[in-house]
C-alpha cells in the first residue's frame, strides 16, 4: 500500500525555481527585467505640459516676415534669478530688455508678458523718458523688468532634469502684418555671476515666435476668425548637479537596500531578524520617497527617481516573501535545510543586485 500511495499521491508538489537549468534561469530573469522596465517607461512616461498634451505648442517659430510689418530688434540680458519654485512652476527674473526700430509704431507701449504672474507686482522702468533716436535715425529704448513668471517644467527625468526659465514677450495690439519682433542674438545673454542654489546654468536661447489665435477678439473690422501676433521668447536653460542625485537621493536608498540584503546574509535560524530587516527597510524608503515628493508638484506620472523606488520596492517585497517562505525550512533544523536556505539567499542576493543595477542603468540611459 505504501507504493500505491507514493505513485498516486495527488498532493501538489512545490516547484523549485532554483532547481531548473542555469540557462533557463538567466533567460527567464532577463526577460522579466526587460519586460518590467519597458512597462514602467511606457506606462508612466507621458506627461501634461503647460500648453496641453505633450507635443502641442501654442507659440510657433516665425519663419516669414510680412512685407508690411515694422521690424523691431529685441534683446534680453538677465541680471538675477531667484525663488525658483518647482511646486508652483514659478520663478523671479530681473532682466533688461531693449528695442530698436524704424517706424511710427512704438513697440514699448503695448508690451505684454504672456507668462507673467502677479502683474501688479511686476516692475518696469524705462531707461529713457522717450525713445532715444540713434545716429542711423532708428529709435532705441531699454526697460528694466523684475517680476514673477511661470514656466513649463517637465519632471520625467527628475532629479537629472533640465528646465527652461522662459520670458514670453508679445505685443497685445499690433498683429504680425503691422509689427514683428526679431531677436538680437548677438547681444542677448546673462551675467556671468548668475546663480541659483541647487542649479547650474547651461545656456540661453532667444527665438522669433508668433502666437496664433483662433479668434478676432470681437473686432468686426477683421473678416478672418483668427489672428497672429508677434512674440519673442527668451529662455535660460538650467539643470541640477549630478551630485544632488547621487549623494542626496540615490545613496540613502542604496544604504537602505543594503540593510535589506543583510537579511539574506544572517544565520537562517534567526528568523525574526531576517523578516524584520526588510520590513524596516520598506518603511524607511516610504519616508525617503515622501521627503522629495513634497518638493514636486502633483504630476500624474512617475518621475525617474520614482521608477528607481519602484525597483527598490519590488526587491524588498521579494526579500520579505523569501524570508517568510524559508522560515518554514528551519522547523526541521537539519543541515540540508540550512544549506538550502543559504543557497536560495545567495541566489536571490545575486538576482536582486543584477535587477537593481540593470534597472538604474536603463533608466539613466533611456
Amino acid at each position: 500500500m505504501s507504493g500505491f500511495n507514493e505513485r498516486f499521491d495527488m498532493r501538489p508538489s512545490p516547484i523549485n525555481f532554483f532547481s531548473t537549468s542555469s540557462n533557463f534561469k538567466k533567460s527567464y530573469c532577463f526577460f522579466l527585467i526587460v519586460l518590467f522596465l519597458a512597462g514602467v517607461n511606457n506606462a508612466f512616461g507621458n506627461s501634461d505640459v503647460l500648453n496641453g498634451e505633450k507635443g502641442k505648442q501654442v507659440y510657433r517659430t516665425l519663419t516669414k516676415i510680412p512685407p508690411t510689418a515694422e521690424q523691431v530688434k529685441v534683446g534680453f540680458y538677465a541680471q538675477n534669478v531667484y525663488e525658483l519654485n518647482q511646486a508652483d512652476n514659478t520663478y523671479y527674473i530681473d532682466f533688461y530688455v531693449w528695442f530698436k526700430w524704424n517706424g511710427e509704431i512704438d513697440p514699448t507701449q503695448n508690451l505684454e508678458f504672456m507668462n507673467g504672474v502677479e502683474d501688479w507686482g511686476m516692475t518696469k522702468v524705462n531707461a529713457y523718458e522717450t525713445p532715444k533716436q540713434l545716429l542711423d535715425s532708428s529709435f532705441y529704448q531699454v526697460i528694466r523688468v523684475e517680476g514673477r513668471f511661470r514656466g513649463n517644467f517637465e519632471f520625467e527625468k527628475y532629479p537629472l532634469d533640465k528646465q527652461q526659465l522662459i520670458v514670453l514677450l508679445e505685443n497685445s495690439v499690433h498683429d504680425v502684418d503691422e509689427l514683428v519682433y526679431l531677436a538680437d542674438t548677438t547681444e542677448s545673454g546673462y551675467t556671468e555671476d548668475l546663480a541659483i542654489p541647487g542649479w547650474k546654468f547651461e545656456d540661453y536661447s532667444i527665438k522669433n515666435l508668433f502666437h496664433p489665435y483662433k479668434t478676432n477678439f470681437g473686432d468686426y473690422k477683421i473678416d478672418e476668425s483668427f489672428s497672429n501676433y508677434s512674440a519673442i521668447g527668451f529662455a535660460l536653460e538650467v539643470s541640477r548637479p549630478v551630485n544632488y542625485f547621487v549623494w542626496k537621493l540615490l545613496f540613502p536608498l542604496l544604504i537602505v537596500l543594503l540593510a535589506s540584503f543583510g537579511a539574506l546574509l544572517l544565520d537562517p535560524l534567526r528568523v525574526d531578524s531576517r523578516i524584520f530587516l526588510p520590513i524596516t527597510a520598506l518603511l524607511t524608503i516610504v519616508f525617503l520617497q515622501q521627503s522629495y515628493s513634497d518638493a514636486l508638484p502633483a504630476v500624474n506620472y512617475l518621475v525617474m527617481i520614482d521608477k528607481i523606488y519602484v525597483i527598490a520596492y519590488i526587491i524588498i517585497i521579494v526579500t520579505i516573501m523569501e524570508t517568510i517562505y524559508t522560515a518554514g525550512f528551519v522547523k526541521s533544523d537539519s543541515v540540508e535545510s540550512i544549506k538550502k536556505i543559504r543557497s536560495i539567499d545567495h541566489k536571490l542576493l545575486f538576482l536582486g543586485t543584477v535587477f537593481l543595477l540593470i534597472g538604474i542603468i536603463s533608466l539613466l540611459l533611456f
